[in-house]
C-alpha cells in the first residue's frame, strides 16, 4: 500500500481553505482602502475650512 501524500488525500480541503483565504485577504485590502480614502478627504475638508 502506497503512503500518500497529505495533500493528495485532502486537496479539496486545501483548495477550500485557500479560496476563503484569497476572498478575505481581498475584503480587508478593500476596507482599508475604503478607510484609507475616507480619512484622506477628512482631512481635505478640514484644511479648507480653515483657510
Amino acid at each position: 500500500m502506497k503512503n500518500t501524500n497529505w495533500i493528495r488525500k485532502n486537496w479539496l480541503l486545501v483548495a477550500g481553505v485557500s479560496f476563503i483565504g484569497v476572498h478575505l485577504g481581498t475584503y480587508f485590502m478593500q476596507r482599508a482602502a475604503k478607510w484609507s480614502v475616507k480619512s484622506q478627504s477628512g482631512g481635505k475638508e478640514k484644511s479648507i475650512e480653515e483657510k
